[in-house]
């Protein structure tokens, strides 16, 4: 593995094939070399499980990654991270507390994406989920956010939240709408000649509808800061 390579978690994979902008990674595999992995996990929550029950409504994005595995643009990841799992779990699910008790904030998908990362030492992790994306980059916002959503006081384990920081120290995370970024500035929309940048507005809110948790503040400073 090298610095560059990034570890994707369902969130963002399912928020552009929902966007039909899954050549996003099409394109930034092509134009960098760069690897994009998928953990055992979030290949059973986006292509095995949709695949196999009656709901249909997530079929398309299923078959759609499914087929990015198949043409290698997805690469699946097979390693025993079952000690690293188990210590984000601890350490993740006993950061807060509200009234007394532990909130529990990342899940299956995540916290094997997370264990990956650190057993491959790859920096780099593709997810829109917000929880799991403040807990890493600012703990202290997502405590506001959750004393806000819920209504009460919320109460922080400070050797949960140092080993969290610890077992997560140097990730950087990365969501779909800065991948379309990254992508245009390289020529990712060049095809739509003078309406290049109206398309890349655009796909940032069908990414924020699909799912990234982005705000509209956000899209609009994406967009000052593009030719």
């Amino acid at each position: 593995m090298t610095e560059k390579d990034i570890i994707c978690d369902s969130s963002a994979i399912i928020s552009l094939t929902d966007s039909c902008l899954a050549h996003v990674i099409y394109f930034l595999k092509e134009k960098t070399g760069v690897k994009f992995l998928l953990p055992k996990s979030v290949v059973y929550e986006c292509v095995e499980k949709p695949l196999h029950i009656p709901n249909k409504d997530y079929r398309f994005s299923a078959l759609k990654i499914k087929d990015m595995i198949h043409d290698g643009i997805l690469e699946t990841v097979d390693a025993d991270v079952s000690r690293g799992i188990a210590e984000l779990q601890k350490a993740g699910n006993s950061v807060f507390f509200a009234r007394g008790r532990p909130i529990q904030l990342i899940h299956a998908g995540e916290v094997e994406m997370l264990a990956l990362a650190e057993e491959l030492e790859v920096k780099n992790v593709l997810m829109d989920e917000r929880t799991t994306r403040l807990l890493i980059e600012a703990p202290l916002n997502l405590k506001e956010h959750l004393a806000k959503e819920l209504h009460v006081n919320i109460m922080v384990n400070n050797s949960s939240l140092q080993r969290m920081q610890e077992l997560t120290r140097g990730i950087s995370v990365i969501r779909s709408t800065e991948a379309l970024i990254v992508a245009y500035g390289m020529g990712f929309l060049k095809h739509f000649d003078d309406i290049e940048k109206d398309v890349a507005e655009a796909a940032l809110y069908r990414l924020k509808s699909a799912g990234c948790a982005i705000s509209f503040k956000e899209i609009e400073e994406y967009m000052k800061g593009v030719s």
